[in-house]
C-alpha cells in the first residue's frame, strides 16, 4: 500500500497564506521565513514572546488510503532552550474535543514587530481560539508518542483537505541565555483508513 502525501504548511498573514514549510522558525514577525531577521529579544524585565505560529497538514495525495484521521502532535518530551525561569514553548488547547483550529477561525498573529508578539493567551490581544479556554496552552513538551499525544483533528479527510492546525508561541523570560537555539523536533502523525 502506497502512503499518503501530506505538505506542512505555515499559516500566515492577513489573507491568510499557506506555505510549504520544512524548518519553521519562531520570531517576532508574522511571516514563514524570517530567517535571522526579527529574533524574540530578552526583556530588561518580564516576558516576551515569539508571533505565535500556526501550522497544518495540508493532503496533496491520499494514495491507496480511503480517508486520513486521528492527527495528533507530539515532541521528544524535552524542548532544550534556555528560555528563563518562566520561560516555555506552549500550544494551543481547547476545553474539549480536537485541539486544532480549523482555517476558517484562523487568527493572525499580532505583537509588536521586532520587539515581542501578543501572548496568545492575552484575554484582549490573546489568540481568538484559545484565549477563553481553561487552560489556553499547554507545554508542548508535555506531549509525547506512547499514549501523551495531542489530538489535534480527529476528522476525516482526503485529497486536498486540510486538517485543523496547531498554533505555538515561545515564552522568553529576562534571564534567559542569549542566542541562537538547536533545532527542536515536533511531530504530526496522523491514521491512513
Amino acid at each position: 500500500m502506497a502512503v499518503a502525501d501530506v505538505a506542512v504548511k505555515q499559516i500566515h498573514g492577513a489573507g491568510p497564506t499557506e506555505s510549504v514549510v520544512t524548518t519553521p522558525r519562531l520570531s517576532t514577525s508574522d511571516t514563514n521565513a524570517p530567517g535571522n531577521a526579527n529574533p524574540i529579544p530578552i526583556a530588561a524585565a518580564g516576558l516576551s514572546y515569539s508571533y505565535w505560529m500556526s501550522l497544518e497538514l495540508v493532503i496533496t495525495n491520499i494514495q491507496d488510503a480511503t480517508v486520513l484521521n486521528n492527527h495528533l502532535f507530539y515532541s521528544d518530551g524535552t524542548i532544550g532552550w534556555a528560555l528563563g525561569t518562566g520561560g516555555k514553548l506552549v500550544i494551543g488547547l481547547h476545553d474539549a474535543g480536537d485541539n486544532g483550529t480549523a482555517i476558517g477561525s484562523y487568527d493572525q498573529a499580532t505583537g509588536d514587530e521586532g520587539i515581542s508578539g501578543d501572548f496568545m493567551e492575552d484575554d484582549v490581544d490573546g489568540h481568538a481560539s484559545y484565549k477563553d479556554q481553561d487552560p489556553e496552552t499547554g507545554l508542548v513538551s508535555a506531549y509525547e508518542t506512547g499514549g501523551t499525544e495531542l489530538l489535534v483533528d480527529s476528522g476525516d479527510h482526503t485529497i486536498a483537505e486540510q486538517f485543523k492546525h496547531i498554533v505555538i508561541q515561545a515564552v522568553v523570560d529576562d534571564d534567559a541565555v542569549r542566542g541562537a537555539r538547536a533545532a527542536e523536533t515536533l511531530t504530526f502523525q496522523y491514521d491512513e483508513v
